[in-house]
């Protein structure tokens, strides 16, 4: 329980960006340090996730509840909620000051392209468990064409993915 705690409160004080750039941080953890989750299970996590407020922060609680039952989905999100509560409280205090503080706006610079490798690092992880053969490949391009050449809703191009999953499978 308190392995799980720590992890938790471990990642949600060191990780900057959003819950994707959590996603790395998670299965490091979850899948080879303890072994809580298989690999499929991990990305399942994060796909059931996704269907939910917050996604990757509810993939934690899923993990606390299988370590150790509602305990520990309350203690896993309690953990990872409780850095960014108290960030967010320190910086609503201080905004004013920090928009304008120099040290500041160097260290945003400087996170902003390690939460694009984070985002990157946890699209790779998904991509393992997910891209399993030509056609599930193919579908990824597919969406990824609709998504950013042609702009298509995101929600749109989930169910028409889904559909053809079906269809497929």
């Amino acid at each position: 329980m308190l392995d799980l705690f720590l992890t938790f409160l471990k990642i949600g004080a060191f990780t900057f960006g959003g819950g994707m750039v959590m996603i790395p941080f998670i299965e490091q953890d979850a899948v080879n340090t303890y072994g809580w989750l298989s690999r499929r299970e991990f990305v399942d996590a994060i796909a059931m996730g996704q269907i939910t407020p917050g996604p990757i922060v509810i993939s934690s609680v899923f993990i606390g509840y299988k370590v150790a039952g509602l305990l520990g989905a309350v203690a896993a999100m309690g953990a990872i909620s409780l850095p960014t509560f108290f960030y967010s409280v320190g910086a609503a205090y201080q905004l004013h000051r920090l928009k304008t503080n120099l040290r500041v706006r160097a260290f945003i610079r400087g996170v902003g392209p390690a939460v694009v490798g984070m985002i990157l690092a946890a699209g790779v992880t998904i991509a393992r468990a997910s891209l399993v053969d030509v056609w599930t490949g193919l579908l990824a391009v597919a969406c990824l064409l609709a998504l950013v050449r042609f702009k298509l809703d995101a929600a749109l191009v989930v169910v028409a993915a889904g559909v053809v999953g079906l269809l497929l499978g």
